[in-house]
């Protein structure tokens, strides 16, 4: 299937999304540089096109993209993911945890019971470090039991994540500020 990409800038810098017939296939949040944003896009397939020409849909995703970086609350529920490159269970746990909403969080336990896999913990922190739609499918929204952050594969790691969490009104690990950060 034939795959169009476009990098656009926001307020924490160049993001990218690709897109085909089907739907959305992948968000990528900022590389430390263009060319590493660029690549992501190569990787992904996808022929680079100009902001300018990308279909009215994908510029409505974009603004939303931006919106939530802004800071603003944003709904992502209604866009249409292509998941064929992913597994069925990684697909279960991406269109449950879309059902967590700006300002929530849940566990990996949790999440896992919710898809019908109670000891499954370990398999949702995989399947979130393989979300080809970070914010979109809000895999920031995933701790560890008692608040524990976890992991965050998209770039910056888990301070990304702290941000993305704060942003939202929610802070983990009780709101308690590291000594040392």
């Amino acid at each position: 299937m034939f795959e169009l990409g476009c990098l656009f800038e926001t307020r924490i810098g160049n993001c990218g999304i690709a897109w085909n017939e089907a739907g959305l296939t992948g968000v990528q949040l900022p590389g430390k540089t263009r060319e590493e944003d660029l690549a992501w896009l190569t990787r992904h397939g996808a022929e680079l096109v100009d902001e300018a020409d990308v279909p009215a849909h994908v510029a409505g995703i974009i603004a939303a993209l931006r919106a939530f970086l802004a800071g603003e609350e944003t709904d992502f529920s209604g866009v249409t993911l292509d998941m064929r490159r992913h597994s069925d269970f990684e697909r279960a746990a991406y269109e449950a945890l879309r059902k967590v909403g700006w300002g929530k969080t849940v566990t990996y336990g949790d999440l896992a019971a919710a898809v019908g896999k109670p000891n499954g913990a370990q398999a949702i922190g995989m399947a979130m470090g393989r979300n080809s739609w970070p914010l979109i499918v809000p895999c920031h929204r995933v701790l560890g039991a008692g608040g524990w952050l976890g992991g965050f594969s998209a770039p910056g790691g888990t301070v990304t994540k702290k941000a993305l969490l704060e942003r939202e009104g929610v802070y983990p690990d009780g709101g308690q500020m590291a000594l040392f950060e």
